[in-house]
């Protein structure tokens, strides 16, 4: 495998494998709610009664939420202490949800499987042109793709707020050793990902159509979407 695409996941593999207990707590209090906020968004995007895939779900957050609009929902992680909180979850809400511990490059579904594949917090790991090759591989004719995840915000005093936050993550970081390489890391991975651009240039590439990418909280965030074409 190519080796700048091995390490970007190297680097989500060392952030998350030992967060899973304080997972859900800890993204809420950091990125101050407004995690629920953008996935919130991403369900609107959702239409009813489909089946989707949700990667890189993590303790799954966003694939719980799913349920309130899909007939069947999967929930894929290459981190199985991810799987087993999301499954604790599931257990105790009585949703229909299927956790994979799979890495989302090579996604272990048969071709047309899905109406809609979303993720959050995903693209800026891994190889954009894998990634969207394999989602339009197990998405039907006019399936959705729905990918979000943070960018460096564009706004020069919202770039000052930014690196301002980050420093006192990294101060927060000496206290808490589970998060300490996240909160020191963090600002470098988003500020050098070009994810967005990447993500747009291999749909339009792979025949997507509908492409859209929509910033929010003062462009700290973005979702981008669109509909698979066979």
């Amino acid at each position: 495998m190519n080796e700048h695409r091995d390490g970007k996941k190297a680097i989500a593999l060392r952030f998350f494998k030992h967060v899973y207990l304080t997972y859900d707590i800890v993204v809420r209090i950091t990125t101050f709610y407004n995690d629920t906020l953008w996935k919130r968004e991403i369900v609107k995007l959702v239409p009813k009664t489909c089946d989707v895939l949700d990667l890189a779900c993590g303790t799954g957050i966003l694939t719980l939420l799913l349920t309130d609009k899909a007939d069947r929902v999967y929930g894929l992680d290459i981190i199985y202490k991810n799987l087993i909180v999301a499954y604790k979850k599931k257990k105790q809400l009585h949703v229909n949800v299927e956790f994979v511990n799979a890495d989302a490059e090579y996604i272990p579904f048969k071709d047309n499987a899905f109406d809609v594949v979303t993720a959050s917090y995903l693209p800026k790991y891994v190889n954009a042109k894998l990634l969207i090759r394999e989602c339009k591989r197990v998405l039907k004719d006019n399936g959705i793709i729905i990918l979000h995840d943070f960018v460096y915000p564009r706004c020069i005093v919202v770039r000052y707020l930014w690196h301002f936050y980050f420093l006192i993550l990294k101060f927060v970081g000496l206290f808490a050793k589970e998060w300490r390489s996240i909160f020191y890391e963090l600002d470098r991975v988003i500020a050098e990902s070009r994810w967005v651009d990447d993500v747009l240039y291999e749909l339009n590439a792979n025949g997507f159509t509908c492409i859209n990418c929509r910033y929010l909280t003062l462009g700290t965030s973005a979702i981008v979407y669109a509909r698979a074409r066979k």
